[in-house]
C-alpha cells in the first residue's frame, strides 16, 4: 500500500513503517477477543477463567498490554526481545513453549499466524513442543465444565462444534464480527497503569538454531492495467465504453 518513494528498508530487510499508527494483528485480536467473552460466560458455569495475556518484543508492546490490562486481563508478560522473530515460528514456539512449563495453563488461544511472517506453523508447533492437543481454525469458544470446554472450528468439509479436554491450544481462525472492545477511560487510568511482567529471553535459551536469513525483500506489484477512453465529448466516450467494454459481456448474461 506504500508508494514506491515509501519503499525503503534497513540492513535487516525490515520496513521502515514508524510514521505509521500500528494496529493489533486480526487473528490476535479474535483470540483475545474471545477469550474476553470465554471469562464472561463463565460465571453461569461455576469455572474461573483468569486471563493472562503473554508476548515477545520489545517496550513498542507495553501499549497493548496495558490496554489488555484496563479489559480485565489479570497478568500481562513480555519476554524482551529486539530480536527479528518474523520469519522462525519454531524458535518463537519453543520460547513460550518453556515459558508454559513454567507456569500452569489450561488453555492456550492465539492467532494462527502473524501480519508479518504469515507462517501459521507457531500454534502447531507450540502444541507439539507442550504435548497439548490443537484444534485449528476456531472461530467460537464457549466453557462447558471445570475440565472441558466447547470449541467450534471450521473444517473442510463444514463447521464443527466439539467438546475439549482441557489442556489444549487453539488457534483462531477469520472470526466475524471479533473486534476487541475498548475499555473505558476509568479502567485506562486504574488498571492500566499495573505493571507489566518483563521476563528476559535469556532465561529461555532454547535448542533451536537461529538459523534463518533473510536475503531480499521485493515490494509486491499492485499495479491495476487500465485503458484511457479517447473521445470528443463524454457522449462519445460513453457510446465507446458500452460498445467495445460492457455490450458483449451484458449479452453473454
Amino acid at each position: 500500500m506504500m508508494s514506491d518513494d515509501d519503499w525503503s528498508f534497513d540492513e535487516k530487510f525490515c520496513v521502515d513503517t514508524t510514521y505509521i499508527k500500528s494496529m493489533w494483528n486480526c487473528f490476535d485480536e479474535s483470540a483475545l477477543e474471545l477469550s474476553l467473552k470465554l471469562s464472561d460466560l463463565s460465571e453461569g458455569f461455576n469455572v474461573l477463567y483468569n486471563l493472562k495475556a503473554l508476548t515477545i518484543g520489545n517496550s513498542k508492546c507495553d501499549l497493548y498490554l496495558r490496554t489488555l490490562y484496563a479489559l480485565g486481563y489479570k497478568e500481562a508478560i513480555r519476554i524482551e526481545c529486539n530480536d527479528d522473530l518474523r520469519f522462525k515460528p519454531e524458535l518463537v514456539a519453543n520460547i513460550i513453549a518453556r515459558h508454559i512449563k513454567k507456569n500452569n495453563v489450561d488453555i492456550i488461544i492465539m492467532g494462527k499466524q502473524s501480519s508479518d511472517g504469515n507462517n501459521g506453523k507457531t500454534p502447531l508447533l507450540l502444541a507439539e513442543y507442550i504435548r497439548y492437543k490443537c484444534i485449528t481454525e476456531v472461530i467460537d469458544i464457549q466453557p462447558y465444565d471445570e475440565n472441558y470446554i466447547k470449541v467450534k472450528n471450521e473444517t473442510d468439509e463444514g463447521i464443527v462444534t466439539q467438546v475439549v479436554k482441557t489442556p489444549c491450544v487453539l488457534s483462531i481462525g477469520n472470526v466475524a464480527n471479533s473486534y476487541l472492545r475498548v475499555p473505558t477511560l476509568k479502567n485506562r487510568m486504574t488498571l492500566g497503569k499495573k505493571d507489566i511482567i518483563l521476563e528476559n529471553i535469556n532465561n529461555f535459551i532454547t535448542d533451536i538454531e537461529n538459523d534463518v536469513e533473510i536475503v531480499g525483500i521485493e515490494k509486491i506489484d499492485n499495479k491495476r492495467f487500465g485503458t484511457v477512453i479517447v473521445g470528443e465529448n463524454c457522449s462519445e466516450k460513453i457510446n465507446k465504453l458500452y460498445n467495445e467494454y460492457i455490450k458483449e459481456r451484458l449479452d453473454k448474461l
